[in-house]
């Protein structure tokens, strides 16, 4: 199939991100981890459409999508994801935010791929 392809690279770049961003925060490069933190939650994003044979191009897709899956797991909470990566996101640009946030905005980007991984069953195989 071919979104199989799709899912395996998007989990492949999520779970790399991941460890890029845990190796610059050791290093104390905030604003680079924020971007890869980011990127780690638009790739598992991606990871669930492609599972669903969507395709995500945008920002905007990102939200959209995001919206649908705290819909379907009736959380609401899922929905502020978005502002904690766009706060990432725009702290690679700024490199502004305390340390303390960044760590914490890790944490919970970590937390919800996991999630999202087990909750869709998404593997590499």
């Amino acid at each position: 199939m071919k979104s199989n392809g799709r899912i395996n690279r998007y989990l492949t770049l999520s779970q790399k991100y991941l460890k890029d961003a845990d190796k610059l925060l050791e290093d104390k490069d905030y604003s680079q981890a924020s971007e890869k933190l980011w990127g780690a939650l638009v790739t598992i994003i991606k990871a669930v459409a492609a599972k669903r044979n969507k395709t995500i191009k945008t920002h905007a897709g990102i939200k959209f999508y995001l919206t649908n899956i705290s819909r379907e797991l009736k959380d609401e909470s899922l929905n502020s994801i978005i502002l904690v990566g766009e706060g990432l996101h725009q702290n690679f640009y700024e490199n502004s935010d305390p340390p303390e946030a960044i760590q914490s905005g890790a944490k919970i980007i970590r937390r919800f791929v996991k999630r999202m991984q087990t909750r869709f069953e998404l593997k590499l195989p």
